[in-house]
């Protein structure tokens, strides 16, 4: 792999984190809109952005969820098909992919893609 898709690769594996991020403040900051606004609404009113904020929320979500699927994927074929990984490693790494995935997927990364480790035995 070359050193550009290496730098590709590590900036997709630390996305499910950053927007992981920007979801917890989009969604913590539509409530507290919320609460401002509600204080000068009636009491069955919704906030008029409340319902383009849940849409920016769902969008975030949808991008998320993909993009952690994908991810996930091709890092269980990636350890399954990397020759330099003996076998009980690669079966913690694929049960770090599937229990831990986000936080796995940089670890991986770091690990087994960008240090390009070669171990002999």
């Amino acid at each position: 792999m070359t050193k550009s898709g290496k730098v590709l690769l590590g900036i997709l594996s630390f996305l499910p984190i950053i927007l992981l991020v920007i979801y917890f403040v989009l969604f913590f900051g539509m409530f507290y809109n919320m609460v401002l606004q509600g204080q000068r609404l009636e009491q069955h009113e919704l906030p008029p952005a409340f319902i383009g904020n849940l849409v920016l929320i769902f969008a975030f979500l949808i991008v998320l969820g993909l993009t952690s699927l994908g991810l996930k994927i091709f890092y269980i074929i990636h350890s399954v098909n990397n020759k330099y990984i003996d076998s009980n490693e690669r079966i913690v790494w694929i049960l770090v992919f599937i229990f831990a995935g986000t936080i796995g997927f940089p670890i991986y990364w770091y690990m087994r893609i960008w240090k390009d480790q070669v171990v002999t035995l």
